[in-house]
């Protein structure tokens, strides 16, 4: 063995071989599997995806290890939005633009990123030493997978459980597509809350709403107040003359809301606000003739829009309103108040901002054509799967935050306005007409259709939907391929930030397919943050690739990629002053089982994660440790494969060595992998090095020396399974630790 243990070669030797060779599987009719949470094809890899991987590939090597027939689905994700925005932008770099390009220009632009992104996340992967199918890898555009999508749909369009609805939703202006909510990020900052007063119709009085928007006042279809409000009961059932507009509207009575907010009068704007929205389907507001009603009939409810898809006001906003950006429209509207005397106040007020995650354009509330999945019946079969036992969170308290939102859930809106997506199969007639099916010529004969014209809808599926099969999708569904062994799965990790966006729609999509759960235990990881406790971001400068930690990093190289396109002023300095404060040597190499073993002991049942490159050093030294005790040893005699207790120091080491197994075992059953390690390092460190070598030398008894590193090697192998694999190469030279059991 080498005086020096140097991680790079080690693992590299070990990250080719384990990525060109399938395991030798056990011959048990038990298995473990679990699919990869498939990263999107949006450049590499980051530390969240390389904490869980380091996860999954330990209960993978660890399971293998137990007899257990072991299998990881591995694939990648198109990941419309993301991945069409980056390809927009590098052609904006090169000055291009999609819309020149055409869709199928563009299209292939984005198959060149894709296979770009691709070959850089699948080497990180395999660098990574994860232990993958790689002979069954899949991407969410493969032919097989889109058959799983279009059949996805087309069966829940048929059964109706799928339809298009005119309903508001999240509306990127930029990016002109509807957004999930998961891709909107609230920004909390001071606003204004403005007084504006509204004439009461025939009457020398008026009513003062406050409202942090005046811009959508041209959509208010009422006046709300709370029927309990003595200042305003009288006015209920009257109406208002909207300024600029001259609609009528009506004062309405709902303990919605709050008297104690602004002046105790809202705005109802359902065209443009989620609680307005429900507030006028509830009273079913709709206008005839300037005039807006209310209806017991709910079909009545019919919104104004005021916007366009750029957020620039229509044609139904009165001059000189109209054909403006919204917020330009807000300046002109305020000062058009001040001039009529209606702008009676301006008040500070904290309000929430949502903005596009991609984008970082404020999001519009907006109604638009869209597609939905009822969703009600499948909540209620994921629910009743999770009440029974057949999924089980860890740690448990997760499964409050899924009831929360299955309990409230709303119709799923899968559609969205970009081109880089699985087109949805739906064709329209010239009569507007919905036909759905598998291709045109499928739904030509299903539909009995003569030779009218179809066009197909060019809308695409949101990211989510086909996300959702991936559990069964990935393993050959609808047809068997490996789902008959390995449906459904053991095990998910993955991130308590989309419980509902991903873990309760897969539930809800496997029961509606397969009749059975995707997994069995769901392992909820928190969020890692760096030392400050910041997400990690590309905007903060605070990002640190995992391959740079693995291989060094180099000061200068990272000082420019932490600085590199930063908008905000002073901020690159401030960065460039951290760094070189955090990497005072310039270079530091840490290799893979240190990072492994530092996300295990960051495996914590904690939200947020700190990521601290104090204990990836603490581990850095560890695997030293590891490797300078082996290679002690390998100098003394390899006499005997067992071990046999000769002395007290031999049975105390064994005592304690059946301990720590014991106890690392119920850890993991229990993943809590951050008792796991600490167990790990803790015995060697303390217990084996510090005490029984300590005493093996004194007796200078050492014939239990390699049999006992053996135990350990064969123990910590899940945990640091470079070093572990190298060691038992050169030292025992007796197969490959996965084989042992």
């Amino acid at each position: 063995m080498d005086a020096k243990y140097f991680p790079i070669e080690i693992e590299e030797k070990w990250s080719k071989v384990w990525a060109e060779r399938e395991l030798n599987k056990p011959e048990s009719e038990q298995n473990f599997s679990q699919i990869i949470p498939p990263p999107n094809v949006t450049g590499t890899l980051h530390m969240g995806h390389s904490f869980q991987y380091a996860i999954m590939d330990f209960y993978t090597r660890y399971h293998h290890m137990n007899g257990l027939d072991s299998y990881w689905q591995v694939g990648t994700d198109h990941a419309g939005i993301a991945t069409q925005m980056v390809v927009e932008n590098n052609l904006a770099n090169e000055g291009k633009d999609k819309n020149d390009l055409g869709r199928e220009k563009f299209l292939e632009e984005v198959w060149k990123w894709k296979d770009y992104s691709e070959e850089k996340i699948t080497s990180q992967i395999k660098r990574l030493g994860s232990t993958v199918e790689w002979d069954k890898y899949r991407f969410t555009f493969d032919d097989d997978f889109c058959e799983a999508v279009n059949k996805a749909f087309v069966e829940l369009y048929r059964n109706e459980k799928i339809y298009r609805g005119y309903r508001l939703v999240n509306w990127d202006p930029s990016l002109k597509t509807a957004v999930s909510d998961l891709e909107v990020v609230r920004q909390e900052k001071e606003g204004i809350l403005w007084h504006i007063a509204y004439p009461i119709s025939d009457s020398d009085e008026t009513l003062t709403v406050a409202t942090t928007r005046p811009e959508t006042m041209f959509g208010d279809m009422a006046v709300a107040v709370n029927p309990k409000d003595d200042r305003f009961k009288k006015f209920i059932g009257q109406y208002v003359e909207l300024p600029f507009v001259g609609r009528k509207i009506p004062v309405i009575g709902d303990e919605y809301v709050d008297m104690e907010f602004g002046t105790g009068c809202l705005k109802i704007t359902p065209g443009h606000d989620f609680n307005d929205y429900e507030i006028g389907k509830k009273y079913a507001l709709h206008e005839i003739d300037g005039v807006v009603h209310s209806s017991d009939e709910l079909n009545n409810f019919v919104p104004i829009n005021i916007f366009t898809d750029e957020a620039h006001t229509n044609d139904s906003v009165p001059e000189p309103f109209a054909n403006l950006d919204r917020f330009k429209v807000r300046k002109a509207v305020l000062e058009e108040l001040k001039n009529k005397n209606l702008l009676l106040k301006e008040e500070k007020h904290q309000i929430s901002v949502p903005r596009g995650e991609r984008s970082n354009i404020v999001i519009e509330p907006k109604l638009s054509h869209q597609w939905y999945v009822k969703t009600q019946e499948m909540a209620k079969k994921a629910n009743e799967a999770v009440n029974k036992g057949e999924v089980v969170f860890h740690p448990g308290n997760w499964i409050k935050t899924y009831f929360n939102w299955m309990d409230n859930i709303q119709d799923w809106c899968i559609s969205r306005q970009i081109w880089w997506g699985h087109r949805i199969p739906a064709w329209y007639d010239e009569d507007g007409n919905i036909y759905v099916g598998f291709d045109e010529d499928e739904l030509r004969n299903h539909y009995k259709l003569d030779d009218r014209k179809l066009t197909q809808d060019e809308d695409v599926l949101d990211t989510w939907f086909s996300s959702s099969l991936w559990p069964f999708g990935s393993l050959g569904w609808p047809k068997e391929n490996e789902l008959e062994k390995y449906f459904p799965t053991s095990l998910l990790v993955t991130g308590f930030d989309i419980i509902f966006f991903w873990v309760a729609r897969m539930m809800m999509m496997s029961l509606e397919f397969t009749g059975k759960v995707p997994f069995k235990d769901v392992y909820v990881t928190g969020l890692i943050r760096d030392e400050n406790g910041q997400k990690m971001s590309k905007s903060k400068g605070n990002i640190i690739d995992p391959i740079d930690l693995i291989y060094g990093i180099d000061l200068e190289d990272l000082v420019t990629k932490r600085t590199a396109n930063l908008m905000q002023e002073g901020l690159a300095e401030k960065i460039e002053r951290k760094t070189r404060k955090q990497f005072p040597n310039g270079i530091e190499s840490y290799g893979t089982d240190a990072l492994r073993m530092t996300f295990f002991s960051l495996a914590t049942h904690t939200r947020d994660i700190s990521f601290e490159l104090g204990r990836l050093k603490g581990y850095r030294n560890f695997c030293n440790k590891v490797w300078n005790a082996a290679r002690f040893i390998n100098n003394y005699p390899h006499e005997s494969k067992e071990f046999v207790a000769k002395n007290d120091h031999d049975k105390w080491i064994e005592k304690e060595f059946e301990q720590v197994s014991q106890q690392i075992k119920k850890n993991i059953d229990e993943y809590r992998l951050d008792f796991a390690v600490n167990e790990v390092y803790e015995f060697f460190w303390g217990k084996f090095c510090d005490k029984y070598i300590e005493d093996c030398k004194k007796s200078g008894e050492t014939s239990n020396l390699h049999p006992m590193l053996k135990k350990i090697l064969v123990l910590m192998h899940p945990f640091a399974p470079f070093i572990t694999e190298e060691v038992n190469e050169l030292v025992f030279k007796d197969g490959s630790l996965m084989d042992s059991k």
